[in-house]
């Protein structure tokens, strides 16, 4: 994890059913691991570090480009 501070929220809904199953995951990898379970929020913050990880460079920049011929589209 990096040493930025942690300043920014983001909103997830999910269902009764998928905070049930994610709590699943979350606890069976904590047993898994000899560990204590993280909580939801870290996991999902993972997730997202994740993903953006695999991303290519490309995917990360601001391309005015890409913008326009979306704009253009409509």
């Amino acid at each position: 994890m990096s040493k930025d501070k942690l300043t920014k929220k983001l909103q997830v809904l999910l269902s009764e059913e998928e905070v049930f199953a994610l709590n699943r995951i979350i606890l069976n990898d904590a047993i898994e691991r000899e560990e204590r379970p993280i909580s939801i929020s870290a996991f999902i913050r993972e997730l997202i570090r994740k993903e953006m990880e695999s991303r290519p460079e490309e995917d990360k920049v601001w391309d005015r480009d890409k913008i326009n011929k979306l704009k253009s589209k409509k």
